[in-house]
């Protein structure tokens, strides 16, 4: 049986493995490419493999998601600082996690991003310890914040095995529908005198 992880435990996967590359990225000695432009590089590949993961889970086309990376990749080749990455990067996510991958109430879903980026941004802000890990338990942070949105909006999923049962009903009732017709042709075909 194979169950699908809710949207906020993912949420909480994906901060942990961007937080990991972050503190990589901050760790190795880079000596050809910026740190900064490193770093801002990283956050969007993990924003990108992210908001694959929202659009596949939504049941949303990959190609929904081409007009704010493509935006995103435009700010990450001008920023000239981190956080003049990282801000541009929240509103991206609340783009392509509220406009594009989960419907619903709209109030509830601006009024959880309207919380969820600007409370995660301050988090990292007032909270980062200095250091080589700063960066990444700000990420760290950051994501724990976004989970929440999905307990705010209520596009929590319990996982498969609810819905895998809804379609097993389902499935038995189109059974014991094909069946009733099937005695019906039957007595119509012993009426008529037909084998």
């Amino acid at each position: 049986m194979r169950t699908k992880l809710s949207p906020a435990v993912t949420t909480v996967i994906f901060a942990a493995a961007a937080a990991t590359l972050l503190a990589v990225v901050t760790i190795l000695p880079l000596r050809p490419i910026p740190r900064t432009t490193a770093t801002n590089a990283a956050i969007f590949l993990c924003l990108a493999a992210y908001s694959a993961f929202l659009a596949r889970s939504s049941g949303r086309s990959l190609r929904a998601l081409f007009a704010p990376l493509f935006m995103l990749a435009a700010v990450l080749a001008v920023a000239g600082s981190v956080t003049g990455f990282v801000v541009p990067a929240a509103a991206g996510l609340s783009w392509i996690r509220s406009g594009i991958c989960f419907s619903g109430s709209m109030p509830r879903r601006v009024c959880a991003e309207a919380i969820a980026c600007p409370a995660g941004l301050a988090l990292v802000w007032l909270l980062q310890p200095p250091g080589p890990y700063g960066l990444p338990l700000g990420m760290w942070m950051f994501g724990l914040i976004q989970a929440l949105y999905f307990v705010v909006v209520g596009a929590e999923r319990t996982g498969v095995p609810e819905k895998q049962g809804q379609d097993r009903m389902a499935q038995a009732h189109r059974r014991a529908g094909a069946l009733l017709r099937e005695q019906r042709l039957e007595r119509a075909f012993e009426e008529l005198g037909l084998p």
